[in-house]
């Protein structure tokens, strides 16, 4: 069994309220939805007005049974409610009556207030919108998680033989300093024990092992390595390691001898976005590997991003790891 059949037979257990707010521009999401529903994934909750959903279904030869939630984003009955709420979270902009009220009818803000106030438990959304708009709509709302020092990205990736790695960052922070790197590596820990079932084993990655090259740099790797050690004093991770040290056995006994990692990691640390998003795509296209993400990670519930050309599965996928994300916040 895959990965992602694993994770979709647990999500199946949950049962999670999973809201998805680009229902009223995106036939893929209603697809989604229905896969949800259909296979007893998720609770689905379709955002937007439920003559515009129904109508861009019945355009494609869709039928949305009701047991598939509609909800409005523009809600006179919480207009209010979600008024109070966005003038209270966001005073320190100092935003007028104006601007609160379109925050109040924009579709990925509302989902965000959902999760803050417990109506759903994870959001999915990004085929509609950028990387960009799905952060900031989250950070907003559901803010930073406690112990968590910024919002980050990983992706699970799974090889052809079934072995699993969780890459970090690839898409949100350009370029990290040493006690953002140790977060995202903190963070990228957590995610991968909770969806792959494994303890992590931490590498951060340059192009130097252990002080074979001097550079600034290798000393930014150096030292988040070591902040992420005091976190987490009982992981196995070390850094600076080239990438063949901390993947293969015998490299590592060669060039790293008494690194704890032993060329055994499935947690992958780059450096920079830069790195870490050419080397999913390296991994994904040439080495057959299965990718799944953006999972945004350091948020208080989870709010996960899609690529725009993303597929109805992959819209499922997600969804699904955002249920197991849930049990977390």
């Amino acid at each position: 069994m895959s990965l992602l059949q694993i994770i979709r037979e647990k999500a199946s257990g949950q049962k999670k309220t999973i809201i998805l707010p680009e229902a009223e521009k995106d036939i893929r999401v209603i697809r989604a939805a229905l896969e949800l529903q259909k296979n007893g994934l998720a609770e689905p909750v379709l955002l937007g007005s439920r003559e515009v959903i129904l109508k861009l279904a019945t355009d494609h030869n869709e039928t949305v049974p009701d047991e598939v939630v509609i909800t409005p984003y523009a809600d006179n009955a919480t207009e209010d409610e979600k008024y109070e709420f966005f003038k209270e979270k966001l005073k320190h902009k100092n935003l007028d009556k104006s601007q609160l009220l379109e925050l109040c009818n924009n579709p990925l803000f509302t989902a965000g207030w959902m999760l803050a106030t417990g109506r759903g438990d994870a959001a999915v959304a990004g085929s509609v919108a950028s990387t960009g708009e799905v952060i900031v709509s989250a950070l907003r709302t559901v803010g930073v998680a406690p112990g968590s020092g910024l919002v980050s990205s990983t992706f699970l990736m799974e090889m052809p033989d079934g072995r699993v790695f969780t890459y970090a960052d690839c898409a949100v922070v350009p370029y990290p300093d040493s006690e953002q790197l140790a977060s995202i590596a903190v963070d990228a820990g957590h995610t991968h024990r909770l969806l792959a079932g494994e303890e992590p084993v931490v590498a951060f990655l340059s192009f130097s092992t252990k002080g074979s090259a001097r550079h600034e740099r290798v000393e930014l790797v150096q030292k988040a390595a070591e902040l992420a050690k005091t976190k987490q004093p009982d992981w196995k991770m070390d850094g600076e390691l080239q990438f063949d040290t901390a993947a293969i056995a015998d490299i590592a006994a060669r060039k790293a001898p008494d690194s704890p990692v032993k060329g055994s990691a499935n947690v992958f640390i780059f450096p920079n976005l830069d790195a870490g998003n050419i080397a999913y795509k390296i991994t994904e296209r040439l080495g057959g590997a299965t990718a799944t993400g953006p999972i945004l990670q350091g948020l208080a519930k989870p709010y996960m991003d899609l690529s725009r050309g993303c597929s109805v599965e992959d819209i499922v996928n997600t969804a699904c790891v955002a249920s197991l994300l849930a049990n977390e916040s």
